[in-house]
């Protein structure tokens, strides 16, 4: 019996934590901007439901987005990094732990990774119903244990009501 509970409590956590299910190749290629300091800009960043830019983020919805980056190095971590600008304030966008942790997010790949490694990373950020409906600049950088950028690029982006 403990055998059959630890694996319904392990099966759904396991799908969680990666992004192999994940089907975007039908989600929209978006033009995002190059991030400042000669970060690399990712060659494809799929959004999920932007056929143009500025995207709609709908609050309450989760803003889907998958982009490809070649690793620029080996590396053991990566982390999601975000920043948002609107009505000209920059602040960082806390993502939650586990969506933070960039490593659990590739396709079809993990951690550690190899320079040259062609990889697919996905990202999920909550939009929750308290953000105001403004216009917004993401910032999404992939940042390795050294803090070596492997792919930065800025979205722009509105706020919507649901």
């Amino acid at each position: 019996m403990f055998k059959i509970l630890l694996l319904a409590a392990l099966v759904p956590a396991v799908l969680l934590q990666n992004a192999d299910n994940i089907d975007y190749e039908d989600w929209d290629v978006v033009a995002v901007r190059p991030c400042s300091g000669a970060r690399p800009l990712p060659p494809i960043v799929r959004f999920r439901n932007c056929p143009e830019v500025p995207c709609l983020l709908p609050r309450g919805d989760d803003a889907k987005v998958a982009l490809d980056f070649t690793a620029l190095q080996d590396a053991t971590t990566l982390r999601s990094q975000v920043t948002a600008t609107a009505l000209g304030i920059t602040a960082p966008y806390e993502l939650p732990a586990d969506r933070a942790a960039a490593c659990n997010w590739l396709v079809q790949s993990r951690c550690p990774i190899t320079a040259g490694e062609d990889l697919v990373h996905h990202l999920s950020m909550p939009i929750t119903a308290i953000y105001p409906l403004v216009s917004v600049a993401i910032e999404m950088d992939l940042v390795d244990e050294t803090g070596q950028s492997h792919a930065c690029y800025v979205l722009d982006a509105r706020v919507v009501a649901a």
